[in-house]
């Protein structure tokens, strides 16, 4: 992984160009965020815990999406990023006796989707492979949830303000394409936030 690192910061001191002018590039990816990591930690304590054996379990799928890219010059892009990441959750009926007080928990199926929109300028390194194109820039965009509640208790409305979107700003420190034909790349970004802290996919040069 060092030698790794030290290679492509060598690269970076010809004169050779990642992304050009005018150019576009559109692209698909998948990821991991800190939500899901957290969703599942959170899932995955509460299955292991014996009390709460057959009451409650949850997933989470990782975050699918797809960007765009238009070269403004050759060493910067403006882009735009949308990404989705789809969760669940099952939580059964249970009594429970707390001293003389009965507490009744009912069914409950949650299905959310957490979707991000944003836009993504970036800084294209100069490079010495015209094969390899190395960036960083940034992710500004906005959060939104999306899904239903299902629940046997008409009186519980926890979802009612999941549909207004929050900010979300976040670095890409590096990420890259190293083109496997003019046309055709495989993608990486290491990000500091949303949609995904790590993504790989694929990218395609119009």
């Amino acid at each position: 992984m060092k030698n790794i690192i030290i290679i492509l910061l060598a690269s970076l001191s010809y004169t050779s160009f990642g992304q050009g002018q005018d150019e576009k590039v559109i692209g698909i990816y998948t990821g991991f965020s800190t939500t899901g990591f957290a969703y599942r930690l959170a899932s995955n304590i509460t299955v292991n815990d014996s009390a709460n054996t057959d009451f409650y379990g949850g997933s989470n799928l990782p975050v699918f999406g797809a960007m765009f890219d238009y070269g403004i010059s050759s060493n910067f892009s403006i882009g735009a990023m949308f990404g989705i990441q789809h969760f669940n959750a099952d939580i059964n009926s249970r009594s429970v006796n707390i001293g003389d007080t009965l507490l009744t928990t009912r069914n409950v199926d949650i299905n959310l989707n957490r979707l991000y929109l944003g836009i993504t300028p970036k800084y294209h390194y100069n490079m010495a492979n015209e094969q390899l194109e190395l960036y960083s820039g940034v992710r500004a965009g906005f959060i939104f949830w999306q899904g239903n509640f299902d629940v046997e208790d008409s009186n519980i409305d926890v979802l009612s303000n999941l549909g207004a979107g929050r900010p979300a700003i976040s670095l890409i420190p590096i990420g890259g394409r190293y083109y496997m034909t003019d046309e055709l790349a495989l993608n990486f970004e290491l990000a500091t936030g949303a949609p995904a802290i790590i993504t790989l996919g694929l990218n395609f040069r119009l």
